[in-house]
Order: structure tokens, then sequence, then C-alpha cells
């Protein structure tokens, strides 16, 4: 969750330095970050054993036009830049977080990959870039994005990392009127979220009766059910957009604190709010009565 919200979070030199810092971690003896400068000679990052170039983008209101006259520009300068200093470029990776650019992207590099089929081309998008997350050990991970709700922490969940949640959420809530509806026990498997999102869920589940505990003993015995609708409101509302699954569950993980939470206990609460509301209200979709 953490290094989603950051892929689609950071923009500019920041997503570049983030996606740097992945890649020195990944590939400590052979990762060449390269400074961001003017002159870097069309390479964000290198790694030098396989001869790979990375480009790395993250614009900010930048048209479709000057982004494909900038891979254009890239790409030869980078090769260039290679050749002068008698090394062959072998891998040219396209890194980027706008989902806006795929559909005016994909054709340029399809085009230059045919032009240049001496240079294995490649896009990544955050796929990619957390199958170098996967290379990391949970100490690298921790020291990027702090400690992350295991089931040792999630186990002695109390009220007090709750109340914190609750009332996080409650700032964000919407009038009532739709009665809570008990989700289908197939839900995660059609709404295809994927295991790290189903691991999570499970680890929440441990605890959501607390939640529910936490809620029926408070003093407006509506709060629980506002945050549902807001739930609801939100969900609906980036279903809409067009997003995935796996990026709509990020954003509903950010709307409960999850990147506003620091300490574990209180990511532990926001892990066993979200499993709580996944199973009792309807976030996402329910498994339709004929499948």
């Amino acid at each position: 969750m953490a290094a989603e919200n950051a892929f689609l979070k950071l923009k500019r030199t920041e997503f570049q330095a983030w996606f740097g810092q992945i890649m020195e971690k990944a590939h400590p003896d052979e990762y060449e970050n390269i400074r961001v400068t003017q002159g870097d000679g069309g390479l964000d990052g290198l790694l030098i054993r396989s001869a790979a170039v990375f480009q790395v983008y993250a614009p900010r209101e930048q048209s479709a036009s000057e982004i494909i006259t900038k891979i254009d520009s890239d790409f030869a300068t980078a090769k260039e830049t290679m050749g002068e200093r008698g090394a062959k470029l072998k891998r040219w990776i396209f890194v980027h977080n706008d989902e806006g650019l795929t559909k005016e992207t994909g054709p340029k590099i399809v085009e230059i990959e045919q032009a240049n089929s001496d240079v294995k081309i490649e896009r990544w998008s955050f796929e990619g870039i957390w199958l170098e997350h996967e290379k990391l050990s949970v100490d690298q991970l921790t020291d990027m994005y702090g400690q992350g709700p295991t089931e040792e922490n999630v186990d002695r969940l109390a009220f007090p990392a709750i109340r914190d949640v609750i009332g996080y959420l409650s700032r964000n809530n919407a009038p009532t009127n739709v009665d809570m509806v008990m989700p289908d026990p197939d839900k995660l498997e059609h709404n295809k979220l994927g295991p790290e999102r189903a691991d999570m869920l499970r680890v929440g589940r441990h605890r959501q009766g607390l939640v529910e505990q936490y809620l029926n003993g408070m003093t407006d015995p509506t709060t629980g059910e506002e945050i549902a609708q807001a739930f609801r409101d939100k969900y609906a509302c980036l279903k809409a957009s067009g997003m995935s699954a796996g990026q709509i569950f990020t954003s509903l993980w950010r709307f409960a604190g999850g990147e506003h939470f620091v300490q574990p206990d209180q990511n532990a609460a926001v892990t066993a709010v979200l499993a709580y509301y996944f199973s009792s209200c309807d976030i996402f979709e329910n498994v339709p009565s004929d499948a």
C-alpha cells in the first residue's frame, strides 16, 4: 500500500529519487543513480552489467506531444552517450507513473523498438517497480516506508488505536442513506485484489470484531454507518474514474488514514478497520447471485 501510494503520488524529481532508492537497494553492486541535471546524457539510471538505461518520467501538466518528443530525444541521447563511452546500449527502460500516458506512449515505444532491434525496449509502471521491491529485505522496506501491520501487532490491537482511526474517518463522513449489506464470502476473489491485499485483509479480519465492538460502544450510534457511507461514496467515485481494483484499494487505504498514521498500532488499526468495512458494507463488488 505504501509503495503504490508513493508511486501514484510522487512527481518529477521526487519520483525519480524514489525509484533510484529502490534500485540502489535492489542492485547495490550494479545500479548507478545518475544525478538529476540537464547534462545527464539521457540517463536517469544505469544497470552496469546488463547495459540497461532507465528513463524515469512523472510529469505534471505536460502534453502528450511534449512527452513523445522527450522520449525520442532521450532515447537517442542515451544511445549516443553509451556509444561515446565505448559501450553498447542493450536495454532501454521507460518508467512512468501516469496512467494517462499509456495510449500516447505505447505506439511511440513500439516505433523505437522496431527501429532499434538490437536494443530491448521495456515499459515499467507499478508492476515493474513492484518486482524490484520484492528483492528487498524487510529491513530495507521498513527503512523506506516504516513498519507495516503484522499479525503480531494486529493481535495486540486495542481500543486507543482504533479510536484514532475512527476519529480520523469520522471527519470524512457522509449522510446515511443506505443500509449495511453483508458481502458474499467469495467477494475478495471476485474483485481480483491480488495476494498482497488478500493477506492484508486476512490479517485485519482477526480483529475486525474489536472494531465492531468499539463502534457499538460509541456515544453516537450513527458514527459507524456514517463512515460506512463515506466509504461507499468514495468507492463509487474511484470506480467511476476507471481505476483498477488494486488502485481503488490503495486509495481507500489512504482514505482510512494509511499514509496519515505512522505508529505500528495505528497501522494495525487501519488494517482492521478496512477489513471490517470490506466485510460489512458495499466497498467493492459482491459476487452476482447467478455467478
